[in-house]
């Protein structure tokens, strides 16, 4: 297994808006809600570790061979749940997220997009 060099976070948004960074298929739906997304902002601030992720390099060949999703960047309880499809080229290589979703969707939301969720009562 071989470690790539760290990104920043700066690097890892702006490769989920070109459409670098994409969902297979076989990932689950973003499920962290508001106290979780905090809990990972209060450990970047704090320079705590927030863990790996984990990158599935596909060479532009194979892109066609699977599935993919794009990233929410709009999540609404109620009306925006499920991320949309993937339309890729097949022209330029992409990377899956088989570890991290959860972490990366909730720093793109939070950074680039919004999320609404239904109060209790």
């Amino acid at each position: 297994m071989a470690y790539e060099k760290p990104i920043t976070i700066k690097e890892a948004i702006a490769a989920i808006e070109d459409g670098e960074y994409v969902l297979p298929s076989i990932q689950r739906e973003f499920v962290w809600d508001t106290e979780q997304m905090e809990t990972l902002f209060d450990s970047l601030m704090r320079d705590y570790p927030i863990s790996t992720f984990l990158f599935w390099k596909v060479k532009a060949e194979n892109v066609g061979k699977f599935q993919f999703y794009r990233f929410l960047r709009t999540y609404h309880e109620r009306d925006c749940r499920h991320n949309e499809k993937a339309t890729l080229s097949g022209t330029k290589d992409i990377t899956g997220i088989l570890d991290g979703q959860q972490r990366l969707t909730s720093l793109y939301v939070s950074l680039k997009g919004s999320y609404a969720s239904k109060l209790s009562y």
